[in-house]
């Protein structure tokens, strides 16, 4: 039991550690304009004059009691993912010199590019042990099973739509790039959930209580 759970979560911190790096080079873009969600973080980060990855983790643990009242499931993973994404962007940004900032439209875009398809990629590999999603990913499926017909990446633009309009609110730089992130990261989502055959709808995902009862053995692991 304990060597299966370490395993899973071991999986799921790479695959955060994937999606922040990720995050940090969508950041990298600031020149051109950055996602939405980090175009609300920073935002965020320009009204209260804490660093990025604190707000990152103040906004994640806010939608994760948000997720709470729409009965998500909170997952071990959803508490992974609510410190580990704006901590990885903190420590490349503290301690990386190997991607400089932006400065050129096409250069900007293949940032934010790069960056989605780490973010996605990242998403498949902490989602697939079934440890929760994320604060973001777990709105994502809750309002993505309470509207069934809805491409799930529909469901998210509209998301990142609404937390990019807070972001410019907030007086964050926003730019082409960033209008490219926001119509593109549904789509570069949707292309690497098909090409690792990943359907985010289907992971049946454990809570905490969960978790601790398989843990204490008092049910069959999945899979057992």
């Amino acid at each position: 039991m304990a060597k299966e759970y370490f395993k899973r979560w071991l999986i799921c911190m790479v695959g955060l550690i994937i999606s922040g790096t990720g995050t940090y080079v969508c950041v990298q873009a600031k020149a051109i304009g950055i996602g939405a969600w980090e175009t609300f973080q920073t935002g965020l980060s320009m009204r209260t004059g804490l660093i990025y990855g604190t707000c990152s983790v103040i906004v994640s643990f806010v939608i994760i009691a948000l997720d709470l009242v729409l009965k998500g499931k909170i997952g071990i993973g959803t508490l992974f993912n609510a410190v580990l994404i704006g901590k990885t962007v903190d420590f490349w940004q503290l301690h990386a010199c190997f991607l400089p900032a932006a400065r050129a439209l096409p250069q900007g875009i293949l940032y934010l590019l790069a960056g989605e398809v780490l973010v996605s990629l990242g998403t498949v590999v902490y989602m697939s042990p079934g440890l929760g999603c994320g604060p973001r990913d777990t709105l994502m499926v809750v309002l993505g099973k309470k509207f069934p017909k809805v491409n799930i990446g529909i469901v998210r633009f509209c998301i990142e739509f609404c937390v990019f309009v807070l972001g410019i609110l907030m007086g964050a730089p926003y730019g082409w790039g960033t209008v490219f992130a926001v119509a593109s990261m549904s789509y570069v989502m949707q292309a690497v959930f098909k090409l690792c055959r990943f359907k985010a709808r289907d992971v049946q995902h454990e809570n905490l209580a969960d978790t601790w009862r398989r843990w204490k053995g008092r049910t069959q692991t999945p899979g057992a």
